[in-house]
């Protein structure tokens, strides 16, 4: 699942440019990366030994390096995996041992964000060394699709002020390539920042969907545990404990 959510991303950071960011969307990816979501958090914390967790991230930060390459932001970003995915797996081991009644859905809940937050590190990253980062650094200009925008902007402000006629679109033309020009001229200076303040602002948009992907994968989780009870790979023992309790 993390092989072919990697590879969909590699697909669509490669496939869209400044003048186009057209690409085929795949429900697919979206679901491998929820069902992926689900496992991941509830397989960090119902294995005890710890170093199941880490062949787990081991395997994630691997095919992430594997699709994307073995450039150093990207060894960066398996390190950060590993410390949020263990970071996860605290969260969770923590909901699992310090409840008195086992509850997947808030083990899961628990250890998702953590992981989310290091899948969408990930994807700015590659956001941050794909071409369409690195092309408008380098054209110093705005995407050609933003001049319909402006176009259509100069026309909504001036166009009921000319009279109608043949020069009329002359003019929103001209107005049009004329503001343009003083736009690129203010930011040509800050293109160059365009790599980072495109992974940054991917990773904001992302981590607005967020919710949308806890809630499914909370989903994923709890119905993964109820199978793993179901087939007795689990099973759910009670014991006498001690509690404390805080008395004032």
């Amino acid at each position: 699942m993390a092989w072919q959510f990697f590879k969909y991303v590699y697909y669509v950071l490669n496939i869209i440019t400044p003048d186009s960011f057209y690409f085929d969307f795949e429900v697919t990816a979206v679901i491998n990366f929820i069902v992926l979501l689900g496992v991941v958090s509830l397989g960090l914390t119902i294995f005890k030994q710890k170093r199941w967790s880490l062949i787990t991230v081991g395997v994630v930060g691997l095919l992430y390096l594997w699709v994307f390459g073995l450039t150093y932001i990207n060894w960066l970003g398996a390190g950060i995996v590993v410390l949020l995915f263990l970071l996860a797996r605290r969260y969770g081991v923590e909901e699992r041992d310090q409840r008195t009644k086992i509850n997947a859905r808030m083990i899961v809940r628990r250890t998702v964000p953590g992981i989310i937050i290091s899948i969408f590190i990930l994807i700015s990253f590659a956001a941050f060394q794909s071409p369409v980062a690195k092309g408008i650094a380098e054209a110093e200009q705005l995407p050609s699709a933003s001049r319909q925008m402006m176009r259509t902007l100069v026309e909504s402000v001036i166009g009921s002020q000319i009279p109608a006629g043949p020069e009329k679109e002359s003019i929103i033309s001209q107005v049009t390539n004329q503001t343009l020009q003083q736009i690129n001229g203010m930011l040509k200076p800050y293109f160059q920042y365009a790599p980072p303040l495109l992974a940054f602002g991917l990773f904001l948009v992302l981590w607005g969907l967020s919710w949308f992907f806890i809630q499914l994968s909370v989903l994923v989780g709890m119905l993964m545990f109820w199978i793993l009870k179901k087939t007795n790979f689990v099973k759910i023992e009670k014991k006498n404990i001690e509690a404390e309790t805080l008395v004032v």
